[in-house]
């Protein structure tokens, strides 16, 4: 349909035992995350199911670029459902 507007849904996962508090993804982009209390990094504003923290985000902004910079691959980027990094 011409004209139509298709809407894209992003999505950050974490794997917080997998996370080494190297603390780039909150250098790299600290509008999404910080450093929590225990130490580890924390996905700001998320849901967490069992140790994943999941969170639906508007655009990817910096997204990939942290989960791009995590030096245990801890952060998962979707689109749509697909895996991008």
């Amino acid at each position: 349909m011409v004209g139509e507007i298709v809407m894209v849904t992003y999505k950050i996962e974490m794997d917080r035992l997998m996370c080494i508090s190297c603390g780039n993804c909150v250098e790299t982009c600290p509008d999404l995350w910080e450093m929590a209390e225990d130490g580890l990094s924390n996905l700001k504003n998320s849901e967490i199911d069992n140790d994943i923290q999941k969170k639906e985000i508007g655009d990817l902004g910096c997204s990939l670029e942290a989960a791009e910079k995590c030096p245990v691959l801890c952060i998962t980027v979707f689109e749509d459902g697909a895996e991008l990094v």
